[in-house]
């Protein structure tokens, strides 16, 4: 079963991702980050090549097992929101018929953890839209996000694994 870890950019995700990663757990990277790194034009294809990594790693987890993804296709139709446009039927096909563990782990919007990078191009009240689009994807699609504490990656991670009574 794969559990999602998402909220805006730039609050924490990727860090407690490589958390849970260093405690045995397969995790799924970001994969339009690892794919915006070094591009200067977006592919035509952007959209599905991302949404075809998140869904390979989906469907690549026994559901016996857990796994943490740093978002997920949800995230997707947020974006889509976000830049005020209509999600791609494309997307919204692939977001009903693939599901992820119902919880939704969501690193909140934390301004002193916040920096942009040469990625990450948003200001933080920008990071704050996206996340709340973000939430609104995932209720959407019949999700229930959990907010995780503002603390150190370690407890986060401590505090997913005890909610998962892992």
């Amino acid at each position: 079963m794969v559990y999602v870890i998402t909220g805006g950019p730039g609050f924490g995700k990727t860090t407690l991702l490589k958390e849970l990663e260093g405690r045995g757990f397969k995790v799924c990277p970001e994969e339009a980050r690892e794919l915006i790194d070094g591009i200067l034009d977006f592919p035509k294809d952007f959209e599905q090549k991302i949404a075809g990594l998140r869904l390979r790693f989906l469907l690549s987890i026994n559901p016996e097992k857990i796994a943490f993804a740093d978002r997920g296709l949800p995230d997707q139709i947020a974006y889509s929101w976000y830049k005020s446009k209509q999600p791609s039927s494309f997307i919204e096909d692939l977001v009903s018929s693939n599901k992820y563990a119902p919880i939704v782990f969501v690193t909140p919007p934390w301004e002193n953890i916040y920096r942009k990078d040469e990625i990450r191009k948003e200001n933080f009240d920008e990071a704050c839209q996206i996340h709340n689009y973000i939430i609104q994807a995932y209720l959407k699609y019949g999700y229930q996000p959990v907010d995780l504490p503002f603390t150190s990656p370690t407890e986060r991670a401590e505090f997913i694994l005890n909610f998962l009574g892992i």
